[in-house]
């Protein structure tokens, strides 16, 4: 399953993952709410130290909903510094 990670323009703090390339079913969370892509997440290639199951109350949500919003905060990518350097820095 392919997830992509929108974030919330107008705010940098709100994410949504969803199972549509467009986010066309997530939400507005403001009126200014303008989601932008960030990534597109294979579920079937989950680099350590995640497994998908860790991610199952996410999955189960885009499977009934079609998106999952939350909050947080961006950090570097996981799958970058793994295709640059073959491991993990701890962060």
């Amino acid at each position: 399953m392919i997830i992509y990670v929108f974030r919330d323009h107008s705010r940098g703090d709100v994410f949504a993952f969803s199972s549509e390339p467009d986010g066309g079913k997530v939400p507005p969370v403001t009126a200014g709410t303008q989601w932008v892509l960030l990534e597109a997440i294979d579920t079937l290639k989950f680099p350590e130290p995640w497994d998908i199951g860790d991610f199952q109350e996410v999955l189960d949500r885009l499977n009934t909903d079609g998106y999952y919003l939350f909050q947080g905060e961006l950090i570097e990518a996981v799958g970058k510094a793994w295709a640059e350097t073959g491991t993990l820095a701890p962060h």
